[in-house]
C-alpha cells in the first residue's frame, strides 16, 4: 500500500488546477513528491490493480 498522504500535492494540484497535467508529468511528479524522490518508480507483479483516493 502507498500511503500518499503524507506527499506534497502542490505541484500535482497546481498543473491540475491549470489543466496542465499529463500522464506523463503525473508519473514523475507523483514518484518523486509522493513516493520520495531519488526512487527509480513502481513496479507492480499482477495482471492488474486498484487504486483507492480517499
Amino acid at each position: 500500500m502507498i500511503d500518499a498522504s503524507r506527499g506534497d500535492w502542490t505541484d500535482i494540484e497546481t498543473r491540475w488546477l491549470a489543466s496542465d497535467l499529463r500522464d506523463d508529468n503525473f508519473e514523475d511528479l507523483f514518484v518523486d513528491e509522493i513516493i520520495g524522490a531519488g526512487t527509480d518508480g513502481w513496479e507492480f507483479s499482477g495482471s492488474s490493480y486498484t487504486v483507492e483516493l480517499r
